[in-house]
C-alpha cells in the first residue's frame, strides 16, 4: 500500500533540491536554460558559449543527482517496509517524481517565471515573446515531464526493489 506520507515528503524534498538548483542557475546565469525556451526565441537569441555550457553541466549534475537519488533512497525505504511489488514501488516513484514536475512546472516556470517575470531570470530576447509562454505551453511542458517521470521511475523502481 502506498504511503502518501512519505510520497509528499519526498516530492517536497525532491521539490526544495530542483528549486534551489534552478534558482541558483537563473540568479548565475538564466542563458543556460535557452534550450527550454520556445523554438522562436531559441532564434533570435545568440547560441550558448562555450562557457555558458559549462554551466549548463555544473547544474545539471546536481540537478539529475537529486532527481534520481531523491526518489530512489524514498522508494527504497518503501520497498524495504514490507513486501512490495515492482508496481506499487514504480506508483511511488512516479509519483514523487511528479510532485516535482509538478512544483517545477507551476511554481517555478508558471508563478515565478511567467507572473512575476523577475529581471534577473529572464533572458533578455524572451521580453517580447511572453505570448508563446502561455497556458498551452506550460500545460504541454508538464505532459513532457509526465512523460519523463513515468520513464524514470521504472529504472529507479527496478533498482529499489532489487538492490
Amino acid at each position: 500500500m502506498l504511503q502518501l506520507s512519505e510520497i509528499l515528503l519526498s516530492g517536497a524534498l525532491l521539490s526544495l533540491a530542483i528549486g534551489a538548483v534552478i534558482l541558483t542557475s537563473l540568479i548565475v546565469n538564466p542563458r543556460i536554460w535557452l534550450n527550454d525556451y520556445p523554438e522562436p526565441i531559441r532564434q533570435v537569441a545568440p547560441p550558448l558559449t562555450s562557457n555558458e555550457k559549462r554551466q549548463q553541466y555544473v547544474f545539471m549534475v546536481p540537478f539529475l543527482l537529486a532527481f534520481l537519488l531523491v526518489p530512489y533512497f524514498s522508494t527504497r525505504a518503501f520497498a524495504q517496509a514490507g513486501d512490495v511489488s515492482f508496481l506499487s514501488a514504480y506508483a511511488h516513484a512516479f509519483l514523487v517524481l511528479n510532485i516535482a514536475n509538478l512544483f517545477d512546472a507551476v511554481v517555478i516556470d508558471w508563478l515565478f517565471l511567467s507572473l512575476m517575470k523577475p529581471r534577473f531570470a529572464i533572458i533578455p530576447e524572451a521580453w517580447g515573446y511572453f505570448g508563446l509562454m502561455d497556458a498551452r505551453w506550460q500545460v504541454r511542458n508538464y505532459l513532457k515531464g509526465v512523460v519523463l517521470c513515468a520513464v524514470l521511475a521504472a529504472p529507479i523502481a527496478l533498482a529499489a526493489t532489487l538492490i
